[in-house]
């Protein structure tokens, strides 16, 4: 019975995950649409890539670091369509490429990063590091805090992973998040084996 009512649990988690995106995106294309912008139709086929990677690898309960860094990297660039004045870095460590990870587990700390970490008017740095050594897979975020948020300190993004970690890895993972020196840095480390 506790492993139904969790593995429900788990699955209400991960939808909520898609709409929150898919929201965000629609507006930033209309946004495109509307400006008449060059960056338009690139911006579209980025999109349709990101779709293709929730709707084809969300089914799964686990996949390939692999393709989750490659997700990431696709969701980064298809930022950078809206986005010019920042710098953005992925460092990646891997010595399994295979290890099996729930998809999109990372994403909400990436977008997060890009949401509240990205001016239009002044130059940013967002930092994402993804490490996976011996069963163990390390991430880390940093960005300059651009944007407070105000209206909901306690991000549900955030809450909702950790409450998928707490199901996915009783006991076997640390995530932590502060604001230090003007940037907000997660860290989060979980032993997949």
């Amino acid at each position: 019975m506790k492993r139904k009512r969790n593995k429900a649990e788990l699955a209400l988690y991960k939808a909520q995950i898609n709409p929150h995106f898919l929201f965000n995106t629609l507006n930033a294309l209309y946004g495109l649409v509307l400006t008449k912008s060059d960056k338009t139709e690139s911006a579209f086929i980025k999109f349709s890539n990101i779709l293709k990677y929730m709707y084809a690898q969300t089914t799964s309960d686990l996949i390939s670091i692999s393709n989750e860094v490659e997700y990431i990297r696709q969701y980064v660039d298809y930022i950078f369509a809206f986005k010019q004045a920042y710098e953005s870095g992925i460092e990646t460590e891997m010595d399994d490429e295979q290890i099996q990870i729930p998809p999109m587990i990372l994403i909400t700390f990436v977008e997060n990063s890009f949401k509240y970490g990205v001016s239009s008017d002044t130059d940013c740095t967002i930092f994402i590091r993804i490490i996976v050594k011996e069963g163990q897979l390390i991430f880390e975020t940093e960005n300059m805090i651009m944007k407070e948020n105000h209206q909901n300190p306690h991000a549900i993004g955030i809450d909702n992973c950790r409450k998928r970690l707490e199901l996915l890895y009783p006991n076997r993972f640390v995530l932590l998040t502060k604001e230090e020196n003007g940037y907000f840095k997660t860290y989060l480390n979980i032993q997949l084996r």
